[in-house]
């Protein structure tokens, strides 16, 4: 039997851009290197928490029973090889420590700097009933795919894309565009949010639900039937109503609206990371500069667009 699959398009740009763009620089496979860990009851779902400054993360749901990371940044601890030249690395570099307890696996890289892995890549493989929890301080594109665990995702700068998922997604994003795609109708409370961005919902032409959308600069579009999904507006609110009670969905949307209040904080993190790094170039220099003032800017803008949504909430 083939299902339809509908979408739901929330044009947004709630902020002006957030003045930091990442280079997504493709690591040589042959320098990458992979660690593997399981969970302490793998019977029970786990659950994979992932904190990074600034990386593309891509992770995959399998049919294995250990998180797998491959990544051409070192591992915290390892010995440190010698390069083509015979050199060694002796001051300390950028690395990653993949660790677990109580069933809980955390990825996380400790620098000084914020940007100090902005280059780096890391694609994870994870049992597909993991909850996946991923926290970007500064920036980087984000692809979770084929999980049946819930997703929480919280990022500062770049791309989310969600595919295959049948529970439930909590995103915000201070600057990027969000894509998420569910097999099935989920059967948990979604909530999709972004300071300025594109956001693209797709469901299952059969889906049954209450669905609360807002932009403050853009535009609501559906190809879903006039007959199947009926719309109303409430304080320049668009309402779509289906069967279920939307008292799960107010609730998230507070949910969603204190969670870009976060996003606005790390802006002013990476902010400041900004202004406190100087090139020797006199116009890199200038450029941090500006991209330190925009990014003020934009935050002050997104801190008074979050107060005006949660009043009319």
């Amino acid at each position: 039997m083939k299902t339809s699959v509908h979408s739901i398009r929330l044009l947004a740009l709630l902020a002006a851009a957030l003045a930091l763009t990442s280079a997504s620089l493709r690591a040589d496979h042959a320098d990458e290197n992979t660690s593997t860990i399981k969970f302490s009851d793998p019977a029970k779902p786990g659950t994979l928490k992932v904190s990074l400054p600034w990386a593309d993360i891509h992770v995959v749901g399998t049919d294995a029973k250990e998180v797998s990371v491959t990544t051409s940044m070192p591992e915290k601890g390892k010995a440190r090889e010698r390069d083509a030249n015979g050199m060694r690395r002796l001051d300390e570099d950028v690395s990653y420590e993949l660790t677990e307890k109580e069933n809980v696996a955390v990825l996380a890289v400790d620098v000084a700097v914020m940007w100090g892995s902005h280059d780096a890549e890391f694609f994870i493989k994870v049992p597909h009933d993991t909850r996946i929890v991923i926290r970007t301080q500064a920036g980087g594109d984000i692809v979770v795919e084929k999980v049946d665990g819930d997703v929480d995702i919280n990022s500062m700068n770049g791309e989310v894309t969600l595919r295959d998922l049948t529970s439930s997604a909590i995103v915000n994003t201070m600057n990027g565009e969000i894509g998420c795609t569910f097999k099935k109708a989920p059967t948990k409370p979604i909530s999709l949010s972004s300071m300025n961005g594109e956001i693209a919902l797709y469901l299952p032409g059969d889906t049954k639900a209450n669905l609360r959308m807002r932009t403050h600069n853009g535009s609501i579009m559906t190809d879903f039937d006039d007959n199947i999904l009926k719309a109303k507006s409430e304080n320049r609110v668009r309402h779509l109503s289906g069967e279920n009670d939307d008292s799960e969905f107010k609730r998230n949307a507070r949910t969603a609206i204190h969670g870009s209040r976060d996003a606005i904080r790390n802006a002013a993190r990476a902010v400041a990371g900004a202004v406190g790094v100087r090139s020797s170039s006199t116009s890199s220099s200038r450029a941090v500069d500006a991209a330190a003032r925009e990014g003020d800017k934009a935050a002050r803008d997104a801190d008074k667009a979050a107060r005006d949504a949660e009043r009319q909430a």
